[in-house]
């Protein structure tokens, strides 16, 4: 089994492999399959099968599969959740993704998570029925990186996009936005356009596009938070509000508070439901700093929230004041 990163090149070089993709990243699932498709030019046709769909028929799979014809022209086959494929048909998929005569090229994609063998420190397959058949593949890792390898991603995707990448906007997109791959490849996809008509070598020009400024700005702000940074809450929270409204600012707030108060419930332990609803390197500082609040300071920073919530939606109010008094209540013992 090879990570993804080394796969680009291990693709490139043997464009005629079949792959089987393993791990829960649907966006290297995407990715790897444009350069394997990409690698193979002479491919026509692209077929999309997906086992854990009740509509797909495993038969029509398995006929796509043994119509070998090798005068016709050759296809992309793509056959998603393999892991899911009956009993019965193990057999016969095995015997026809065996078959060397096979023209075409195939990709099979298992999203279920890895396990971990901390003996070897490599991730293994976990399903029986794709491990019976991994032997017929390259098998391409593609679960979701630490944030130690995203540098090397960001300057592959800035290549991708002919984007001048320097390491204070790499660091700084790791910051923001972690390890969610889809929004630093578009983001780096939008620095691409705008930066072709912008001067880059001048002092914080990123400062002057919108998207970046608004996401760096929720960054400084949920860290503020996270950091019980009384003053840098009130500064960013009051830059937020009035460049997006309050109501965006009380939802950016309620984000973070619920994560902490569901971090503090177990002891520290960040939950999935918050994984979702954050991005960036702020994920790896909810547990410390729910430390940082009582539970009882926690749980009267959701009330307020919650009441200004409906305040907004239902009066006539001064967001700045309301604002003010919010961060007052909830911090009145900073």
């Amino acid at each position: 089994m090879i990570k993804a990163l080394p796969a680009i090149q291990d693709i490139k070089n043997n464009p005629n492999n079949n792959y089987l993709l393993v791990g829960d990243s649907d966006f290297l699932y995407l990715y790897l399959k444009k350069i394997i498709k990409e690698s193979n030019t002479d491919l026509i046709e692209t077929k999309l099968f997906d086992c854990s769909d009740r509509s797909t028929s495993q038969q029509e799979i398995l006929n796509t599969l043994n119509a070998i014809d090798l005068f016709a022209d050759k296809n992309f086959i793509i056959i998603k959740n393999i892991n899911k494929i009956s009993a019965k048909n193990k057999d016969a998929f095995k015997s026809a993704l065996s078959n060397k005569e096979n023209p075409n090229r195939i990709i099979c994609v298992d999203h279920s998570f890895l396990g971990f063998d901390y003996g070897t420190k490599r991730n293994f397959i976990k399903n029986a029925s794709t491990k019976d058949i991994s032997d017929l593949f390259t098998v391409i890792d593609i679960t979701t990186p630490f944030e130690s390898e995203m540098i090397r991603w960001i300057k592959i995707f800035s290549n991708d996009l002919g984007f001048k990448m320097t390491r204070d906007i790499a660091n700084s997109l790791i910051d923001i936005f972690g390890t969610n791959f889809s929004a630093i490849y578009n983001e780096i996809s939008k620095l691409s356009i705008i930066a072709e008509d912008i001067d880059s070598s001048k002092d914080k020009w990123l400062d002057s596009f919108y998207d970046w400024k608004k996401n760096k700005q929720i960054w400084e702000f949920n860290y503020a938070i996270c950091d019980k940074d009384v003053d840098k809450i009130l500064l960013f929270g009051s830059s937020i509000m009035n460049q997006f409204g309050l109501l965006y600012m009380i939802n950016s707030l309620f984000t973070i508070f619920e994560a902490l108060f569901y971090a503090k419930l177990n002891n520290g332990t960040i939950t999935e439901n918050s994984r979702k609803t954050l991005r960036g390197k702020i994920v790896s500082k909810i547990s410390s700093s729910s430390n940082k609040y009582t539970l009882e300071e926690i749980e009267v920073g959701i009330k307020l929230l919650s009441e200004l919530d409906k305040k907004v939606k239902t009066r006539n109010i001064i967001d700045e004041s309301e604002f003010t008094n919010l961060i007052s209540g909830i911090f009145r013992y900073e």
